[in-house]
């Protein structure tokens, strides 16, 4: 049984390794309003943030991340990367480089383009062209359909952005989903964005 365990860390740290080679040293913010209380919500900024430029981005994060239901996820981690380490992040992985989010479910984390929280850049006006629509709402896009796996340790896309709807549309999320009821074309589709 320890002989699994260990082979399964193995095989585990070797799948995350280039990513926490990325990521090391973390800047880990306090979670806001916790004051002394323990929070199921974790905020995490990739290596080459500073303190302040962290805290400034977060905000952006959790004011979008907050008009969902995450007390129903427990423990979660939500991550900044960075715009100039994203697509090398992407790509070892061999996603989209355009996806701006994902998540690895095991692990209860999020990642999210640095450039749809953070000020104007070249990187949000690429994204806003590829996308056809303002980084804003491609953040709020992007939360909603990670949320879409996240509530429902789901991997399937199709799945994840008819989630993503029901969120849009503030009606109660099911993990029960019938794709027959999902209807074409509701909302962009952010391509394969969990591992």
């Amino acid at each position: 049984m320890a002989r699994i365990r260990s082979r399964k860390f193995k095989i585990y740290l070797r799948f995350l390794a280039p990513f926490f080679l990325l990521s090391t040293p973390l800047q880990l913010l306090p979670p806001a309003g916790a004051q002394g209380q323990a929070t199921k919500q974790h905020f995490v900024c990739n290596i080459g943030y500073t303190s302040q430029e962290c805290a400034v981005d977060m905000a952006v994060l959790r004011k979008t991340l907050a008009k969902y239901p995450l007390d129903t996820l427990g423990e979660w981690t939500w991550v900044l990367v960075r715009s100039q380490d994203w697509r090398r992040i992407l790509l070892d992985r061999r996603f989209d480089p355009n996806n701006p989010a994902f998540s690895y479910l095991p692990a209860r984390e999020t990642f999210f383009d640095g450039a749809l929280v953070g000020k104007a850049s070249s990187r949000g006006v690429e994204l806003r062209e590829l996308w056809h629509m303002s980084v804003e709402d491609l953040l709020d896009l992007a939360v909603r359909h990670e949320l879409g796996h996240v509530l429902c340790n789901q991997r399937d896309e199709a799945k994840a952005d008819y989630l993503a709807a029901m969120l849009q549309e503030r009606k109660p999320v099911s993990c029960d989903v019938q794709l027959a009821n999902a209807g074409p074309g509701r909302l962009p589709t952010l391509g394969r964005s969990t591992y």
